[in-house]
């Protein structure tokens, strides 16, 4: 009897949690099997260690974010890690947020041409930064969760994201200049 009830409760929680975590895999990894792959490999992880969560320390979701980002880094270590694009986000049926930061929104606009520049240059940031600007803009956590949730100081969340986001302004400066000269 017992059995039962808690693969209830876990099923109900894969379904509760499992677009979340697919959502965040597929932005890492760059593959809709291998983010299939870590979404098994996560709530296998989180089963395993389920009696490892302390809710002093932090959400539940800041948890299952770290227990994903470090499945997806293990399955980068594994394979080479490929990039993909926002829109083929889309084309999987992946919802992204309608805005980011307003800062960031302000700064990095939105008109079609600007956005496939924008999704080019988030899919070609660097392997360190990458996770924390999905993290932040994608997952919407805040930077005490990504800390938590990627295992690093918050000193480091914040250095990151501040470079990501200069990447992103020069990348799509550089693009907006070929723009306008061809």
């Amino acid at each position: 009897m017992a059995i039962g009830r808690y693969r209830r409760a876990f099923e109900s929680f894969f379904h509760q949690y499992q677009e979340m975590v697919f959502k965040t895999a597929y932005l890492m990894v760059g593959d809709e099997e291998d983010a299939k792959d870590v979404l098994q490999e996560v709530f296998i992880a989180v089963w395993k260690s389920r009696g490892t969560f302390e809710p002093a320390k932090g959400k539940f979701a800041t948890w299952l974010h770290r227990i994903t980002v470090n499945q997806c880094l293990m399955k980068h270590r594994k394979k080479q890690p490929s990039c993909i694009s926002l829109e083929e986000v889309r084309d999987c049926g992946l919802d992204l947020p309608e805005t980011m930061d307003s800062q960031v929104a302000a700064e990095l606009s939105a008109s079609k041409w600007e956005y496939e520049n924008l999704a080019a240059a988030i899919d070609s940031l660097d392997g360190k930064y990458r996770p924390v600007f999905i993290l932040r803009y994608f997952s919407e956590l805040s930077y005490d969760e990504i800390a938590q949730a990627m295992g690093i100081p918050l000193g480091t969340v914040k250095s990151r994201l501040n470079t990501a986001i200069k990447t992103l302004r020069k990348v799509l400066v550089n693009e907006e200049r070929k723009e306008v000269t061809q």
